[in-house]
């Protein structure tokens, strides 16, 4: 009987084996074969250009009584000064008072408009970080090989490099097959308010867009376990945005004579509760084209598992979840980002109140990660509300047959070498969230190479990364066929 036993398992384990070996050696590569263009060297003058764009404080404050348009407005005539091509040709028109957009005629008005998408305004410095900067962060120094300062990154390489295509090809008298727009937002970072009001009006123009393309994913060498050559991560999803208030009331007092419990502790309970019961790990559709995508091209061990996740699932979370992005893109965030209690150091507040940042997984509706935050504090002193701030649903996901992620791309391949591309779920917000109406493929990319120091101290993007989206936006625009 346990002879029987025994050749039963080792059936079943043998199957398995075949099922597994046979699943991995089927697991092809879907990379469509493009070669590489190498780019020119940076000019002098462009150089020049990208740093003086970072000298512009175009802040976005949360508080708006601190924002300081004479920065926009200066920033606006900068653009005007150093792109005297673009002003000459295409059209402007300015926004909610502060974004831009242009339009560049197409030789053929039978073919749909694509939209290139920037944003102008930056992040805030904290004030008490800014000793710990190497250099100042709003003037744009070369050093170590690398462009620093606030909004490098994001998303003034991207604006600048835009103008910097558009600018050369101008001069070379080139004209586009199709429209092209350029929507330059200027309050992405505080929701968004212009890009809301760009896409009102391009639909209320009845323009849809053959795609749009914004800030998203990067070029990578050294964030994706297991791969050996750089990946460009093109965002086909983002994710969605809610923030809510937890709020406990509870009559405080002197801090002399404290309660067994005050309003900071149920407050803290609730937090620490439930940043203890994450959402539970899935694989959206962005995912599950970037195991298809990445898979085939990783050491076989690797492979193995992206070829079989029906059976590797939890090694593959397991692996992802050890940072703090892989595990951003299997699940739904809970990130507390303000808690405010207290007015002075001997008196207990009689109210503490958090608010929780959630980052949606597509397909866990706003509605339900309400819900399951109630169920997991099972706290009435707890209220549960929605902060009035941003809020998005996740976005639909644009697919990769279709024609804008091809061409994004094969442009991608062709001007960096030995690129592999995949599908890329969008962890943060952009402004092309809003374009919804507008376009289905909406394609979130920024074309720069493992940049540094997002919303952070040392912003920074190498020189490689500047040339890489110069060359990038202007293969681009010439192939818009």
């Amino acid at each position: 009987m346990l002879k029987k036993i025994a050749l039963t398992l080792l059936i079943g384990l043998a199957t398995l084996f075949s099922i597994v070996l046979v699943n991995t050696w089927r697991f092809r590569s879907v990379q469509t074969p493009v070669e590489a263009i190498a780019a020119p060297p940076v000019t002098p003058q462009a150089l020049q250009h990208f740093q003086q764009a970072v000298g512009f404080r175009t802040v976005s404050y949360g508080d708006s009584t601190r924002f300081d348009s004479a920065q926009f407005l200066g920033f606006r005539r900068f653009l005007e000064k150093t792109y005297p091509l673009l002003h000459q040709t295409l059209t402007r028109e300015v926004i909610q008072g502060y974004s831009l957009l242009y339009t560049w005629p197409g030789r053929d008005a039978s073919l749909k408009p694509v939209v290139l998408m920037a944003h102008q305004d930056v992040v805030p410095i904290e004030e008490v970080t800014r000793d710990l900067w190497t250099v100042d962060p709003f003037a744009g120094t070369v050093k170590d090989a690398f462009i620093w300062g606030r909004g490098t990154t994001d998303d003034k390489i991207n604006l600048i490099a835009i103008c910097e295509a558009v600018e050369k090809l101008l001069g070379d008298g080139w004209v586009p097959d199709r429209t092209v727009y350029l929507a330059f937002g200027h309050d992405e970072e505080i929701g968004g308010k212009g890009a809301i009001a760009t896409a009102a009006l391009l639909k209320q123009r009845k323009i849809v867009a053959e795609w749009v393309m914004d800030e998203g994913g990067i070029i990578t060498k050294e964030k994706i376990p297991g791969m050996q050559q750089p990946v460009a991560l093109l965002g086909t999803a983002e994710k969605g945005y809610l923030s809510l208030n937890l709020t406990v009331e509870k009559p405080g007092g002197h801090s002399s004579m404290p309660e067994p419990e005050t309003a900071i502790d149920i407050l803290t309970s609730a937090l620490v509760k439930l940043r203890s019961q994450p959402f539970e790990p899935s694989f959206s559709e962005p995912v599950q084209g970037f195991i298809e995508h990445l898979g085939p091209e990783m050491p076989f061990v690797q492979k193995m598992a992206f070829a079989n996740p029906w059976l590797f699932k939890k090694i593959i979370i397991g692996t992802y979840d050890q940072s703090a992005a892989g595990s951003a893109m299997m699940r739904t965030t809970i990130a507390p980002t303000i808690v405010q209690a207290g007015i002075k150091d001997n008196v207990i507040p009689t109210q503490a109140v958090a608010t929780v940042n959630f980052r949606l997984l597509p397909g866990d509706q706003s509605a339900h990660v309400i819900e399951r935050v109630k169920t997991i504090l099972d706290d009435e002193r707890v209220q549960v509300s929605v902060y009035a701030g941003a809020f998005a649903e996740a976005s639909p996901v644009t697919p990769v047959k279709g024609f804008g992620y091809q061409k994004i791309e094969r442009i991608a391949k062709k001007s960096y070498p030995a690129l592999l591309t995949s599908p890329f779920l969008m962890l943060g917000a952009t402004d092309s969230r809003h374009f919804g109406e507008v376009s289905s493929n909406i394609i979130k990319f920024s074309p720069m190479i493992d940049p540094i120091g997002f919303h952070g101290i040392d912003e920074r993007v190498s020189l490689e990364s500047y040339q890489t989206a110069l060359w990038f936006y202007e293969q681009l625009l010439r192939d818009l066929k």
